[in-house]
């Protein structure tokens, strides 16, 4: 594994990346709260063969560019920053396969709706989807404070204790509780290494501030899944058994795309890349596979 940084027009963020150098295969997007490095690995493994990319989205990991809760209005700024990171990844080079978990799902699936030819393929993990019904629409015309409160996913994050004296108690504090009981442990270890910053007083902090995260699940808006009519690659959607966020009918998902795929995954989660990175890796291979077939040997990383 080795570190980058990626320039954005305002900045840069940072990522992690395995393989060959040179414009990626796979790029792929992480969940609300967490950081690239927690899905190393599920990653890594496959940068033997392809050239792999994991950024950190605004207010997240490492990132450095500025998260002001109180300007996220909707997840479009996290849509602009990968289309601007993007140009800088591979702006010239064939298009890669684009990848997510949950937001980092909802946020590819826009972004390849709004750019056209940005992605071979979408692979997605329980993506976000929520329903367009009456009561989202109501809320967007909430102030922040209000939507927060209404959202007890968003009023638990604001909630979230920020500091502990080391990561190390910090692993002890989340393990087998809460959301993270059923990750594998390699997961919880990598997401706590870049989810949480050295102090001044020697004790750690939250690199995603509960003010932050709050704001992002209170940015969620519809018509996600109505975006999936502007997409003309193929899209792979892996839903949870259980407290899936995909909360749009399958049929409904094919009235918008006749060849999507969708695959509920027995025994899983929301956290299935966590739960069963075995099976999630295999389906970012095939899509790695079919891509190198069509495109060799532009795509294949050497050795």
């Amino acid at each position: 594994m080795r570190r980058l940084t990626v320039a954005f027009a305002e900045g840069q963020t940072t990522a992690i990346a395995f393989g060959a150098e040179g414009p990626p295969d796979l790029v792929f997007l992480h969940a609300t709260g967490f950081n690239a490095l927690t899905y190393r690995s599920l990653l890594e493994p496959l940068g033997q063969r392809f050239r792999i990319i994991a950024l950190d989205q605004r207010g997240h990991g490492r990132c450095p560019l500025a998260a002001r809760p109180e300007a996220l209005s909707s997840w479009t700024a996290y849509v602009r920053d990968f289309l601007t990171a993007s140009s800088s990844l591979w702006g010239g080079a064939p298009p890669p396969v684009i990848a997510g978990h949950s937001m980092g799902g909802a946020v590819a699936l826009m972004a390849a709706a709004r750019q056209p030819g940005l992605a071979d393929r979408l692979v997605l993990f329980d993506p976000v989807m929520p329903p367009d019904g009456l009561r989202l629409q109501l809320l967007r015309w909430l102030p922040q404070s209000q939507r927060i409160a209404r959202l007890p996913i968003a009023a638990g994050a604001q909630r979230r204790r920020d500091r502990f004296p080391s990561r190390a108690a910090a692993r002890d504090s989340y393990r087998a509780r809460g959301a993270f009981a059923t990750w594998q442990a390699a997961f919880l270890n990598d997401y706590v290494e870049d989810g949480f910053a050295d102090t001044e007083t020697g004790d750690v902090r939250l690199t995603c501030t509960p003010q932050w995260e709050a704001a992002t699940f209170a940015g969620v808006r519809g018509g996600v899944a109505a975006a999936l009519k502007a997409i003309a690659c193929p899209v792979e959607i892996l839903l949870a058994a259980r407290g899936s966020a995909v909360r749009v009918k399958t049929e409904q998902l094919r009235l918008f795309k006749a060849d999507l795929r969708t695959e509920t995954v027995s025994g899983s989660s929301h956290f299935l890349p966590m739960e069963v990175p075995t099976m999630a890796r295999d389906r970012l291979e095939r899509a790695l596979m079919d891509r190198a077939a069509r495109s060799a040997p532009l795509s294949v990383a050497a050795g």
